[in-house]
């Protein structure tokens, strides 16, 4: 073999055993199965506090606009509706990991 070739195929080698090491590194990275560690309401909860705020505030909004004596020129009703329809739409995205129905997507409690 000539020095060009051994040097050529020495850097290959060295380039491969590399990127093995390094692919082995990412893999071991990467985030455990599904499986190995079940979704929770309390994990979704703790993973996505911004979404929880967000269902708390327009949680205290439903409340206001249900005890308000005022139907701000008729449309409180349907402000009403469409603010418990964003609820239940957040409450979803937040346990879509969980595979609840709808029912229990309402009564969870956090």
């Amino acid at each position: 073999m000539t020095k060009t070739f051994k040097t050529a195929a020495l850097r290959n080698a060295t380039l491969a055993a590399s990127f093995a090491i390094a692919g082995g590194f990412g893999l071991a990275a990467l985030p455990q199965a599904a499986s190995a560690q079940p979704y929770t309401v309390q994990g979704e909860v703790a993973a996505h506090p911004r979404i929880v705020k967000a269902i708390h505030e327009m949680e205290a909004i439903e409340a206001q606009l249900n005890a308000a004596p005022d139907d701000f020129g008729g449309n409180r009703v349907q402000a009403m509706a469409q603010v418990h329809a964003a609820i239940h739409s957040l409450r979803r995205a937040l346990f879509y990991r969980l595979h609840m129905d709808d029912a229990s997507i309402d009564r969870a409690v956090f």
